[in-house]
């Protein structure tokens, strides 16, 4: 039990540390997944257990605690009911709804924290590594809706994605990929939007992706310039 307590307790103080890897864990792990129920599971649990320790990583207050339970909620319930073989297409879209009810509500906390730092520390990197990642998700989420939605909104390898054999519970998959695809601005050209909603919605996110560097890490320079000059001075 030592052992533990100490684990729990290294893991509270480096909290977006912890949150990072779960999220890289999330990242790279789906994939092998595909295809065994088994495993499938497994990997719906981590992604509660990340939806869980998102809230004890961003939320700093009571009414915070209590604003992202009540979203948290409903994005655990259509998580996994919407990973049934029968689930609706309506209960795909609303799945989607919730994560970007979620996500969105976690990037703002941690957008928040990152501007009220006052210095640059490891758990203040991590949470702007962790709030480019949410991100992405959340435009991952919308982008799904937008394929659920709009028949033929994005062109999977040249075709729709019916036509590529892509199930509803496959998309979100795919659009996460094209999501930091297009965040990051690599645009590879493998998943392309004809849309003008999905043109429209991807041209946002490279904005994004574009003011992150000038705004977000611009500031974490700025804080680490003026830290390293007081304390030499000091």
């Amino acid at each position: 039990m030592p052992l533990l307590q100490t684990i729990l307790r290294n893991a509270s103080v480096h909290r977006f540390a912890v949150f990072f890897l779960i999220l890289i864990a999330l990242i790279l792990l789906p994939p092998y997944f595909q295809g065994s129920v088994t495993l499938d599971s497994i990997w719906l649990g981590l992604l509660s257990a990340t939806l869980l320790w998102s809230i004890y990583a961003v939320a700093d207050s009571r009414s915070a605690y209590l604003l992202t339970g009540l979203i948290l909620l409903p994005t655990l319930i259509s998580t996994w009911i919407g990973r049934l073989d029968d689930a609706s297409i309506e209960l795909h879209y609303l799945d989607n709804i919730t994560n970007i009810a979620y996500f969105g509500l976690v990037s703002g906390y941690l957008a928040v924290f990152i501007f009220r730092s006052r210095k640059v520390t490891s758990e203040v990197l991590f949470a702007a590594m962790c709030l480019y990642i949410s991100l992405a998700v959340l435009w991952g989420a919308i982008y799904t809706n937008i394929a659920l939605y709009f028949e033929a909104s994005y062109l999977f390898y040249g075709m729709t994605p019916q036509q590529a054999g892509i199930q509803p519970d496959q998309l979100f998959s795919y659009m996460m990929y094209y999501s930091f695809v297009t965040l990051s601005t690599l645009g590879y050209g493998d998943i392309i939007p004809v849309h003008r909603v999905a043109q429209n919605w991807a041209a946002v996110e490279a904005m994004i992706g574009q003011f992150y560097i000038a705004i977000v890490v611009a500031r974490l320079v700025a804080m680490y310039t003026i830290t390293q000059t007081t304390d030499t001075e000091g």
